[in-house]
């Protein structure tokens, strides 16, 4: 594998749940940026959060938002793929069945954020039996309402094009399951302790560490590999 570029998760991969940035993954992501990878953030969050966090962090400036709805390559330059229409409205038919409740976020373009407090799976039925076309991600962090279709590997493409990257250059450090795209479409993945059963089955490495003690592992296993 001829590895030119990284990609983070952020919650639950380089913050904790309560968005505590691990300062040991800081230092993992601008010794790779010394090294001359490519490093780049993949997240639920907002375009400006998860833009500027890369900013802030050193990473490259192309970041894909909002579970792969948006990717900002600049201030004021964004390509949007979600559509929050059909979002609006599947949240409007949820509310009827659940105690549904916005969790309290920066503006979303693409999503609607919810907390985490009925069941996803019986969620998502009711929204396919109305023929809704929403999916329901679990990102540990919240419960994103996200167009069908739209995932961080459709961000994720885009933006290694904008590099001059291919999939097969990449490698990805996630933790749940609104990563499994990107684990899908790269060359190498690895999966923190910290997340599910499901989202270690399909990483090609499993960290022994939880969240950012687990990124600079993966970092680590993955330099050792596949580093120059």
């Amino acid at each position: 594998m001829d590895l030119k570029a990284i990609v983070f998760d952020i919650d639950g991969t380089i913050c904790d749940y309560n968005g505590l940035l691990s300062l040991e993954a800081v230092h993992s992501i601008r010794w790779l940026k010394k090294l001359g990878y490519h490093v780049l953030l993949a997240s639920g969050r907002g375009p400006w959060d998860t833009y500027y966090l890369g900013v802030f962090l050193g990473c490259s400036k192309v970041a894909v938002c909002e579970n792969g709805g948006i990717l900002m390559t600049s201030p004021t330059d964004m390509k949007i793929f979600g559509d929050k229409t059909r979002c609006l409205e599947a949240y409007d038919l949820l509310c009827k069945h659940f105690d549904v409740q916005i969790k309290p976020v920066s503006a979303r373009l693409t999503e609607v954020i919810l907390l985490r407090t009925f069941d996803v799976n019986e969620a998502q039925r009711i929204l396919d039996d109305a023929q809704i076309p929403v999916t329901i991600g679990d990102s540990k962090f919240a419960l994103h309402l996200t167009k069908k279709g739209i995932n961080k590997s459709v961000g994720l493409v885009e933006a290694l094009s904008f590099l001059g990257v291919k999939p097969s250059q990449t490698a990805v450090i996630g933790d749940s399951e609104t990563d499994l795209p990107m684990f899908e479409m790269c060359a190498y993945s690895a999966a923190v302790a910290n997340a599910s059963e499901v989202v270690k089955s399909k990483a090609s490495y499993v960290c022994r560490e939880e969240i950012g003690n687990g990124s600079v592992e993966a970092v680590s296993h993955i330099m050792r590999k596949f580093g120059k």
